[in-house]
């Protein structure tokens, strides 16, 4: 099942990318399912505490196992974006909750040796937020869908607007660099 490559924006270079998870209907309701149930000692880590509430959970690949799917195609469409081997890369990665109200405030992933971010919706209700892409004047809104890749530069400003659904949107995020040696 991989990722089906959609057509890119017409920006040049382009400021995202998009892929689709072609028939992953039932692996998402697995994913939701699983990360719905995890236990306050799943969570190995907490990160960015901003809004009232941590924007990454980090969580063991153990801890939901179906995950490893859709890691690897975002490791393989990553290698096709970057024109690099997917054996020289490495992808590090989180999980995003985000409750009805909540927000992800803008904020970059380039402090480190990130070649590219992105982010993976496992589960996205009608009205859940948008991700906006921003990049010197050209602000760009992104419909999430589940089953969607969006894959952009880290230096790229995004942030996520207002959940306004009454239901939690799921999503991984996640970082590709250079394998380590």
């Amino acid at each position: 099942m991989p990722p089906k490559k959609k057509p890119e924006n017409n920006a040049n270079p382009p400021l995202y990318r998009i892929a689709e998870c072609r028939d992953c209907e039932a692996l998402n309701a697995t994913l939701r399912a699983r990360i719905l149930c995890l236990l306050p000692g799943d969570i190995v880590r907490r990160h960015h505490y901003l809004g009232g509430r941590y924007e990454n959970l980090h969580v063991t690949l153990e801890s939901v196992p179906p995950l490893r799917v859709i890691l690897d195609l975002a490791t393989a469409q990553a290698a096709h974006i970057l024109d690099r081997p997917k054996k020289n890369l490495r992808l590090g990665w989180w999980l995003n909750i985000m409750q009805p109200g909540d927000i992800t405030f803008p904020h970059t992933h380039d402090a480190g040796d990130e070649l590219l971010s992105g982010v993976y919706y496992i589960d996205v209700p009608t009205d859940s937020g948008k991700l906006v892409l921003t990049q010197g004047a050209q602000r760009l809104e992104i419909e999430p869908r589940a089953g969607r890749f969006v894959f952009f530069a880290p230096d790229v400003m995004h942030e996520v607007t207002r959940n306004e659904s009454g239901l939690p949107r799921i999503s991984a995020g996640f970082n590709v660099g250079p394998a380590w040696r």
